[in-house]
């Protein structure tokens, strides 16, 4: 039998990116290793599949698997359903002005501190400031399903209007964020006189006004999200970047730009503070464990079992990592000093329910890192002419062209170390950017990721990482260790979103001169607590392996 469907309701907007983003494609590429996808007439485009799999993911979380089945299908067993929903592709809408960029990673030896052998890969994005036309329609069978339908819709349009959902691959390591723009629900009725008649006067159905929606939106109040949102306002107190994956003409290494609404600027990526962050966060945890880097042969598996510790894994991610290894990690740690006296750990209020929806992923971390942008935007020929200025007279004119008279060209030469001359051949210049401006850094944890019991840890563990920011031990971008990527952090703000009382607590949370003030004394307590744990398991697993 056929479904009876009496009225459909459409979500359809303009879809922004507001970090860079990449769904990738199938087949290879000879530019890239992670290509992005192209439908059949080769253009870029965001499958209907991609967007589907992140707004169901987005409905399972905020009102249950059992409600957002009945919406997005099922299938278990002989039981099941086809979806009512339907995504079209979003094909993207300024496509003349948006030019792929190439973006190179690399994983940092955790001794050696330079590139791991065998850790490096590139993928293509498409710039901040792309354009995708968006449809979902669903297809709803009675009067009852409408007014739920509504309300999800709503909320849903919410959620993508407030940044609150992201697409596509690398979405904790500054890819993904996306804006709702223009955004409306209209309205078809089937099933009534009025409503044909309607439908036959406009084909575009009636828009649904903002009054309905907020009515619907109380009949149907999704579960509260839990995140902090961490906002840093910081400056360079030196040159600072991130290398481009291309050499210039005049200048052997220059800085990483990425576009902006058709023009560039300076970026560091969000994979790159992210590694960052994460590289100081496994100092802490190996320094209490007094546990040394892996010692294996191969490189690419010593790289592997080194960035794997305890608690790092829950917070910045873990490679491969199983549903039914969540919570079996050896946590063994010592003690950290300045968080305060042993004690219980709180546990959170919006406990995670058996059926999936709040329970800790697995792989993904909590941790998100937004792509940082310079504030200065260049045309993309002003960019062109620095690049492929063929010496340092072209170079400086098109630095004052372009107004980056600060930014300077530096040579560079290894020493011989008998002669102590100059060494043949090793002379390279940087193109460094001083007194450039960037936006705030902003990070966001996403407490569903993290299991209960280690949620205040990992918050404990991440509040020691800013200090250490904020006391300016932690360089960013490219040759940390030759005088760049020295920061000063100005002020640092926290937003909490969560219906925990504890969590909720950290909003009163300060960092003022490099000194952590009013910090809630739960995490403390959670802190020591896990100190204590790790350091029992660590004993245990020490007593096992004599």
């Amino acid at each position: 039998m056929a479904r009876v469907i009496s009225a459909r309701l459409r979500l359809q907007g303009t879809l922004v990116a507001t970090t860079p983003l990449h769904v990738g494609g199938f087949g290879e590429d000879v530019d890239t290793d992670l290509p992005l996808a192209r439908n059949g007439r080769g253009e870029w485009y965001v499958p209907g599949t991609s967007l589907a799999g992140a707004l169901r993911h987005w409905c399972e979380q905020r009102f249950g698997q059992t409600v957002a089945q009945r919406l997005w299908g099922f299938q278990e067993h002989d039981q099941g359903h086809a979806s009512f929903v339907i995504v079209e592709d979003a094909l993207i809408k300024n496509a003349d002005s948006v030019l792929d960029e190439i973006r190179d990673h690399v994983g940092i030896d955790r001794k050696w501190g330079c590139a791991a052998e065998h850790i490096k890969f590139d993928r293509a994005i498409l710039p901040r400031g792309t354009r995708l036309r968006f449809c979902l329609t669903v297809e709803v069978g009675s009067d009852a399903d409408l007014n739920q339908v509504l309300a999800m819709l709503a909320h849903l349009k919410s959620a993508l209007e407030n940044e609150q959902i992201r697409l596509g691959a690398a979405k904790t390591r500054g890819l993904g964020r996306v804006k709702l723009e223009n955004g409306e629900i209209r309205r078809f009725v089937f099933g009534t006189r009025d409503g044909l008649l309607a439908l036959l006067e406009n084909s575009q159905g009636q828009t649904v006004d903002v009054d309905e929606l907020a009515r619907a939106q109380q009949s149907l109040p999704p579960k509260a999200r839990s995140c902090l949102g961490v906002t840093i306002e910081w400056e360079p107190l030196g040159p600072l970047m991130v290398k481009a994956g291309y050499e210039g003409v005049a200048a052997d290494m220059v800085p990483l730009v990425s576009g902006i609404n058709g023009q560039v600027a300076l970026v560091l990526p969000g994979s790159s503070i992210k590694g960052a962050l994460r590289s100081h966060a496994e100092r802490i945890i190996r320094t209490l464990l007094d546990q040394d880097v892996s010692t294996q042969d191969d490189p690419k598996r010593r790289f592997l079992t080194d960035v794997e510790l305890p608690l790092i894994n829950e917070l910045f991610g873990k490679r491969g990592q199983r549903q039914e290894n969540i919570g079996t990690n050896n946590d063994a740690v010592s003690s950290l000093p300045g968080l305060g006296p042993s004690g219980q750990q709180d546990q959170p209020a919006d406990s995670q329910s058996n059926n999936g929806v709040d329970s800790p992923l697995p792989g993904l971390g909590a941790l998100a890192v937004d792509d940082c942008f310079g504030k200065q935007h260049l045309s993309r020929d002003q960019w062109r002419a620095i690049g492929s200025a063929q010496d340092d007279v072209a170079m400086r004119e098109a630095l004052t062209k372009a107004g980056l008279q600060t930014w300077q060209e530096a040579y560079h030469v290894a020493v011989d170390r008998w002669l102590g001359s100059a060494a043949e051949s090793m002379l390279y210049t940087v193109l460094e950017p001083h007194r450039t401006a960037w936006e705030p850094i902003r990070l966001e944890i996403n407490f569903h990721r993290l299991p209960q019991d280690k949620r205040l840890a990992a918050v404990a563990l991440l509040l020691l990482v800013l200090r250490d920011l904020a006391r300016d031990r932690i360089p960013l971008g490219f040759a940390t260790h030759r005088g760049m990527g020295t920061i000063c952090v100005n002020k640092v703000s926290f937003a909490i979103n969560t219906s925990d009382s504890t969590l909720a607590n950290l909003a009163q949370v300060r960092l003022e001169n490099g000194q952590l003030l009013n910090v809630p004394e739960e995490i403390k307590q959670a802190w020591q607590q896990w100190i204590r744990q790790a350091r029992q398991r660590a004993r245990e697993n020490q007593g096992a392996t004599a």
